[in-house]
């Protein structure tokens, strides 16, 4: 009888012992999935991944005109591609990777990445992330420099397009937020990735350049900078933009004198190249007497690129002659209108290095 109380006292000890060190083991667990270094997005390469974007009474509104069982939805499922630096950082000389120390080294010891959030226009281009990465050669760039890229995918129009709601723009889904989206992107970011918060960029071509106009007005503090392609702001937006807002971003803007689809020179319902580098600039804090500061930071045959370095943040406007609304210094993407010329400013190259630049500005003061 004794043995028998001895074993099973044995017994419950060592049950004791593994339930500890199961609890021990879980909170090791715990503690690496609340660390975003140590989750898979950060060792995944490319991923498509699908986030629920809550929804407002007035989307529901919306989408309830459209589809009455949508009255009961509180969120909407939306989608972007991620490309996470890691993975990819391969050499085909050397046949390792590129910079050894993102590769062998652990996370805590590597830093943390830079994010860049990359909106299409308004199109049909099919497959879509594919024609938006060839065009902008953004996730090229990023591979080479270090970032996290998200390619966001838009809700579908109805003319058949896929794009955004964006100010000026209409070419989602009715009711849809996108504005919203970005929150939620931003939410991801700061709980899945091993993310530099500080170094959030917000860029997009055509109806996405409208979006990231939109975003940058809207929150300044959450992004360190813009970078719009041949897009603007509606006339109706626009002042709300300029007065209705507080904090500076600095700014980048690449736009063809000759654009078709979004005139430089604006329409009766957007504003014009020159107008949106005016609202900027008065964002950004230049007076009228510091307009007349310009320095010209990239000239060609096709290009000229003007920066106004105002007193809380950058405003930099790029304008090409004789070509199409294109990605500049892009890919054609199978158009021959937007075939890179010789002297065409490489928009995605010189956005990363204004970021860097700027990036490097603000740890001095700092």
């Amino acid at each position: 009888m004794f043995y028998t109380i001895l074993f099973l006292v044995f017994v419950l000890l060592e049950l004791n012992g593994n339930s500890a060190e199961l609890n021990s083991i879980e909170q090791k667990e715990s503690r690496v999935v609340q660390d975003a270094c140590q989750t898979p997005y950060f060792w995944s390469g490319r991923n498509n991944v699908t986030i629920s974007v809550p929804l407002s009474s007035e989307d529901l509104v919306s989408l309830s005109q459209v589809d009455s069982e949508s009255k009961r939805l509180k969120t909407i499922d939306r989608i972007f591609e991620l490309y996470s630096p890691f993975l990819q950082r391969f050499n085909s000389t050397l046949g390792e990777c590129g910079d050894p120390k993102f590769c062998t080294a652990p996370p805590e010891k590597r830093g943390k990445y830079g994010v860049v959030i990359n909106w299409h226009g308004c199109c049909a281009h099919y497959p879509l992330l594919d024609y938006t990465d060839q065009i902008s050669k953004v996730v090229q760039v990023a591979q080479d420099r270090n970032y996290y890229v998200i390619t966001p995918v838009g809700t579908n129009s109805v003319d058949g397009n896929v794009g955004w709601n964006a100010d000026g723009i209409p070419c989602g889904s009715v009711g849809v937020d996108d504005f919203a989206f970005f929150e939620s992107i931003l939410e991801f970011i700061e709980t899945k990735l091993c993310a530099d918060l500080s170094r959030i960029y917000t860029i997009g071509f055509s109806t996405g350049a409208f979006l990231s106009y939109g975003i940058g007005c809207r929150y300044p503090h959450r992004i360190a900078g813009i970078g719009a392609d041949a897009g603007g702001l509606s006339r109706t937006f626009a002042p709300k933009c300029k007065y209705n807002y507080n904090g500076a971003v600095p700014v980048q803007s690449f736009h063809s004198l000759s654009d078709p689809t979004v005139p430089y020179n604006g329409t009766e319902a957007w504003v014009s190249q020159d107008e949106m580098n005016a609202i900027w600039r008065y964002r950004n804090g230049c007076k009228k007497s510091d307009e007349k500061k310009v320095e010209y930071t990239y000239i060609s045959e096709t290009t000229v690129c003007k920066r106004w370095n105002c007193p809380l943040a950058p405003v930099e406007s790029c304008a090409l002659k004789n070509i199409d609304h294109c990605w500049y210094g892009g890919r054609s993407g199978g158009f021959p209108v937007c075939e890179p010329r010789p002297g065409d400013v490489d928009a995605t190259n010189h956005m990363f290095d204004f970021w860097e630049e700027n990036s490097r500005r603000d740890n001095k003061k700092h």
